[in-house]
């Protein structure tokens, strides 16, 4: 019976599924990594909910949140150490792959059903040009897609750490301010889960409100702007709509990704009508004369937050 194990690897979470090699799913967890002292503790919690006649697994493969190196990496925003030998040596496992979180999501979008993606832009779409996948969460994540005659090459990008460029002024009076506290503003500064905090705070200055408004995480930042309930969020998730289609546009003026541009992340999946607002897509497009190439690229939303783990498990199953 062969097995297989996928782990997406964030900075804030981590999703790991065993299932058979069919896809059929034996076990899938959810855990918050702030509650384990490395990922070994995490696994150990993980494999114990598994009955043992599922042992050894067969392959497993880990989407990881870092530029990978080779067999040991360290992730870009939590100190963890993932390192394949050691892990091997731990636990009942064949084989062990590791795979950039944004590539394993590029493999996933395959495994993707009609029913999870939002077409934001129909566009034109050709079916053997390149694809390109952008995604915010806790950081910011992006991939170019290359298509091959079996399926898709994955090539993962540090995209999300390019110079963060303002397009109005009050983007421009953000940057001054982040230019106070940090020597290099990238675009993931602003566009992550942390960032999107941020911004509330730089709206609250803004408006003159910083000292009676309260403090809050960026999944309620996201629900109040839905919600419409707080002036405040609905303007800040305005602006971060802005900013996000804006380097969406970038990254598809760079690819040319005639085959689609994905946005992939928890934020995404979570905030799918925000997105469907003008925001985003008036920023996407405003790049002067390319306005008109870029209005043939299709856009679409991942609805499924579990794209990376479809890609993790699509890459082990390969492997064997």
């Amino acid at each position: 019976m062969k097995t297989l194990l996928a782990a997406d690897i964030g900075g804030t979470k981590t999703l790991l599924q065993l299932s058979h090699f069919d896809g059929e799913v034996i076990v899938q967890q959810r855990f918050d990594n702030k509650a384990y002292t490395d990922f070994e503790d995490l696994l150990t919690t993980f494999l114990s909910l598994v009955p043992a006649s599922y042992f050894p697994v067969s392959s497993a493969c880990f989407a990881v949140a870092a530029p990978l190196t080779g067999r040991r990496v360290q992730l870009t925003n939590l100190a963890w150490i993932i390192d394949i030998d050691k892990l091997q040596v731990m636990f009942p496992i064949a084989e062990i792959s590791l795979i950039n979180d944004f590539a394993a999501v590029g493999h996933g979008i395959d495994e993707l059903g009609e029913e999870d993606l939002t077409v934001l832009q129909a566009g034109e779409p050709q079916a053997r040009a390149l694809r390109a996948v952008i995604g915010a969460g806790t950081g910011l994540g992006q991939a170019i897609l290359s298509p091959i005659h079996t399926g898709w090459r994955v090539w993962p990008t540090e995209g999300g750490h390019t110079d963060f460029a303002p397009q109005e002024r009050t983007q421009q009076k953000l940057l001054e301010k982040l230019f106070e506290q940090y020597d290099h503003v990238s675009y993931e500064r602003v566009l992550s889960g942390a960032g999107l905090v941020m911004l509330y705070q730089f709206i609250a200055e803004q408006q003159g409100a910083a000292d009676s408004c309260v403090s809050l995480s960026a999944e309620q930042i996201s629900d109040y702007a839905l919600k419409q309930s707080d002036p405040l969020a609905v303007k800040t998730m305005q602006l971060f709509m802005q900013i996000y289609g804006a380097q969406a546009g970038n990254l598809a003026l760079t690819a040319l990704p005639g085959a689609g541009l994905f946005i992939a992340g928890g934020i995404a999946a979570k905030n799918s009508a925000l997105f469907k607002q003008e925001h985003f897509m008036q920023f996407f497009l405003a790049k002067g004369r390319m306005r008109g190439v870029l209005e043939k690229i299709p856009v679409y939303l991942i609805n499924n937050p579990d794209v990376g783990l479809l890609g993790a498990r699509l890459l082990a199953r390969n492997a064997l």
